[in-house]
């Protein structure tokens, strides 16, 4: 029952997040009037990455959900340890390269 209660909140929040559009063609699964670090300012301005940031959310809630209720911890620390990684992209010549090639690996994992 708790686990069930927890995807229907990951997934709620995600629907409240993508309602709230200001306009762009697909915004992000985060809020972009409060940008945690460089990586996000730019997912941000960027419809692909927002894009991809979008169905990674999806994937990350559908892989929350049918994970056993033993498992979802160790999923939540491993997206938790991409989303470190990820930002470290901000230390790369090509940001935005570098992004995507982390969004699309971590599509790929989960």
């Amino acid at each position: 029952m708790v686990r069930r209660s927890l995807v229907w909140g990951v997934l709620g929040l995600l629907v409240v997040t993508m309602s709230s559009a200001s306009g762009r063609a697909a915004d992000p699964s985060f809020d972009c009037d409060r940008p945690k670090s460089e990586v996000e300012t730019l997912i941000c301005a960027d419809e692909e990455l927002a894009a991809l940031d979008v169905e990674l959310a999806k994937a990350f809630a559908a892989a929350l959900a049918r994970s056993p209720a033993g498992n979802v911890q160790e999923l939540k620390l491993a997206q938790g340890n991409w989303m470190k990684a990820r930002n470290e992209c901000r230390r790369q010549a090509d940001m935005r390269a570098c992004a995507l090639e982390s969004y699309r690996k971590r599509l790929g994992e989960i």
